[in-house]
């Protein structure tokens, strides 16, 4: 077919100019044949799909079909260039290039669609458990969802870059040096973001726990990626790189399960054997029949001599995890004892020292007798000396 009759517009323009645009129509039509092609046949595709998943109540497949939009779009753009291509009269060298970008194109559409569908899906315990048989912190699933995505992109990255011609053997191994070289250079950042998989597949803690490490004591705020945040009892914000809690012993007192007491009592020496034998069994009985207090736990003996004190052992296990409760019953518990000690006529020691002297001081006339002689012999020291020739 003849352009310049076609395009008659082109007869009294030079001659470069209608060489160009004789050269440039096809590109033109195929590009319009190409966008006409991509409305309707996503239209074609999608229609009948969004109109069988309005018959059903969730709304997960209506979510998909939504993600797959963009997806089927691109696959069709790729499409439609292969399709156009094959129809014009293009060089052998165009149309490689056409088909090559094409095949690029609806490759990618497919890795574009797997990880929109991913994003709406993602990893979910309960599902990832009955395939798997394996538990997934939820807390991980964020972490876990991110890599999984962008495994899919990279390796959808790779097949588009095969299809290309691509090296794609000396590339990965080029990414592989710079991998190295990125890897050496934020070690730190690399071992704080194993330290949260540990944190968070070990679960020492969770946010609110209050633990004690070597390095801070406080509240969990936050578990980040790179970090952990602490809220320490003086209110001060500490951020402590994840590596660190990982190789640290952690106190998490948010854990346990009850609290142990243990106390020493220090009675005077005036206190009676048989004084003794009642206060440790009235302390014990009393806290044997405390509420919140193990039974089987309480062990109340009179344990050692002290320089200045009868030492009385108490421990028991309070069934109280809060520490506030725990003080509280604490308070109870001491009130109770000093109740049992007063009432037996015992008095409680403190640190004190008793001065033995084995012979009585000298009479009061003998010291007045040594008090006046060493007056006297002071008088005699102080009197003036006769000169000496």
């Amino acid at each position: 077919m003849d352009l310049l009759n076609l395009l008659p517009f082109l007869q009294g323009q030079p001659e470069i100019v209608q060489r160009i645009i004789i050269d440039m129509f096809p590109f033109a039509v195929a590009f319009v044949l190409i966008l006409a092609l991509r409305v309707l046949l996503a239209a074609a595709i999608l229609r009948p799909l969004r109109m069988l998943v309005k018959r059903t109540d969730s709304d997960v497949d209506d979510r998909l079909i939504e993600a797959s939009l963009s997806p089927v779009r691109l696959g069709v753009v790729g499409l439609s260039l292969i399709f156009v291509t094959l129809i014009f009269a293009f060089d052998a060298q165009v149309k490689d290039i056409a088909v090559t970008i094409g095949r690029a194109l609806l490759i990618s559409a497919f890795f574009f669609g797997i990880v929109r569908w991913f994003e709406v899906l993602s990893l979910q315990p309960d599902a990832f458990a009955r395939v798997t048989g394996w538990t997934i912190p939820e807390r991980l699933l964020p972490f876990l969802n991110t890599v999984v995505k962008y495994l899919i992109i990279a390796l959808g990255a790779i097949f588009v870059l095969q299809e290309l011609n691509f090296d794609v053997a000396a590339l990965i191994a080029s990414l592989g040096v710079v991998g190295i070289g990125i890897s050496l250079a934020s070690k730190d950042t690399v071992e704080n973001m194993f330290g949260f998989v540990a944190i968070v597949s070990d679960n020492p803690f969770k946010v609110g726990d209050f633990i004690k490490t070597s390095s801070v004591t406080g509240i969990v705020e936050q578990v980040g990626m790179r970090a952990t945040r602490v809220r320490q009892l003086d209110q001060a914000f500490v951020t402590v790189p994840n590596n660190q809690l990982t190789n640290a012993v952690v106190l998490n007192w948010s854990r346990v399960e009850k609290r142990r007491l243990d106390v020493t009592l220090t009675f005077t020496y005036s206190t009676t054997a048989d004084q003794m034998r009642q206060v440790v069994d009235a302390i014990r009985e009393s806290l044997q029949q405390t509420e919140d207090v193990d039974p089987e736990s309480v062990i109340v003996h009179f344990v050692d001599f002290d320089s200045s004190s009868l030492n009385v052992r108490v421990i028991a296990q309070v069934l109280l995890a809060d520490f506030k409760l725990f003080t509280a019953k604490k308070e109870l518990i001491f009130l109770d004892i000093m109740g049992i000690v007063e009432s037996l006529g015992i008095e409680f020691a403190f640190p004190s020292r008793s001065l033995y002297i084995e012979s009585a001081p000298e009479s009061d006339s003998t010291a007045t007798a040594i008090a006046q002689s060493s007056e006297g012999r002071q008088g005699q020291a102080d009197e003036p000396r006769p000169a000496t020739q």
